[in-house]
């Protein structure tokens, strides 16, 4: 793993951290603490656990041994969880600044809560931190939704991080494609397993994602293809309409063949053409750019947000999910 994408997730995390409390401050402790069969059971849970979870990481980092989880306090205000969130965030930044790329390319050796030990490379471990935000930052705004807070029309996706503070992040080529290597292995691993449903599961109705099994995972592909197509060709136009009764193994090999597509086309380019800028059209009125390098890891991204609310439709359809975070994907795959 290389620092700049690092440096970019981060400065994300933190952006899209301060937007979720922001949407938080108005609730009440009764909306805090209601049960949710998502996340950690609450949205207080759930931002207590993203930020206990990068105070174990960082321990683990800076301090070694097995440093112990933080267990939620019951009705902890918000306001010292973010306290909390931005003083790691500043302890980290001033670790990460400290590294080179050889520090985050060793492994560095760690043993997890359930006493197992690891050694997985120091950027990689910083990599999942990241993402395991904004998997549980998913669950975290489906639950506002269900309290009936009014979600912004931009979301917390990282290409609106870019939009509202618009730049030309220095991306690695490298690290861009291992990150789109991991993410292809999530939505793999779920699409392997809604091969095994029947329709009536996988078209459950569901008030997250796009309201279904298929229909979330079609999304996936879809926004594969429609990024391909700003690419290669400019502007896509808006999003397809989704095709409600695709299969789910002919939807297996399309996205197979997107990303298969996306990885030739990467194949030709150089780390320096990530800052490439590329215009799309999301609505005839409305036209953005970005550079090319933001519009690969905002993918990434977005698929770890939708396979977030997968895993918990599944396990209302009656099916045990399967782990996805990135560090299972480092341990299994020695990435």
């Amino acid at each position: 793993m290389l620092p700049g994408l690092l440096d970019e997730l981060f400065a994300h995390n933190d952006w899209a951290r301060d937007k979720l409390f922001a949407l938080c401050s108005g609730l009440t402790d009764a909306q805090l603490d209601r049960p949710f069969e998502m996340g950690l059971g609450s949205l207080r849970n759930t931002l207590h656990h993203v930020w206990a979870a990068e105070r174990v990481w960082l321990d683990r980092w800076t301090i070694g041994g097995h440093p112990k989880f933080v267990m939620p306090e019951a009705g902890l205000p918000i306001a010292t969880i973010l306290s909390r969130s931005r003083a790691l965030a500043a302890e980290r930044l001033d670790y990460f600044d400290t590294l080179s790329v050889d520090d985050l390319r060793a492994p560095l050796t760690f043993t997890n809560m359930k006493g197992e030990t690891h050694s997985l490379a120091l950027g990689g471990q910083m990599l999942h931190v990241c993402n395991h935000a904004i998997h549980h930052r998913a669950q975290a705004v489906n639950m506002l939704r269900h309290l009936g807070v009014t979600l912004p029309a931009r979301g917390l996706d990282y290409i609106f991080f870019r939009l509202e503070q618009p730049a030309v992040p220095t991306l690695e080529l490298e690290a861009v494609r291992f990150y789109q290597r991991y993410s292809d292995w999530g939505t793999r691993k779920l699409l392997n397993i809604a091969a095994t449903l029947a329709d009536a599961q996988l078209d459950k109705p569901f008030d997250m994602g796009l309201g279904t099994i298929r229909k979330t995972l079609i999304h996936l592909r879809d926004a594969e293809v429609w990024w391909h197509t700003n690419w290669t060709s400019g502007p896509a136009g808006g999003f397809p309409d989704i095709d409600e009764s695709l299969p789910i193994f002919d939807l297996m090999m399309s996205i197979e063949d997107a990303w298969r597509f996306r990885d030739s086309f990467g194949t030709g380019l150089t780390s320096a053409d990530l800052a490439r800028p590329i215009k799309v059209q999301p609505r005839p009125d409305v036209t953005l750019q970005f550079p090319l390098g933001v519009s690969m890891v905002q993918l990434c991204g977005h698929a770890t947000h939708h396979r977030a609310q997968v895993l918990n439709m599944l396990r209302h359809v009656g099916v045990q999910p399967p782990g996805l975070d990135l560090a299972l994907w480092l341990r299994d795959s020695h990435a």
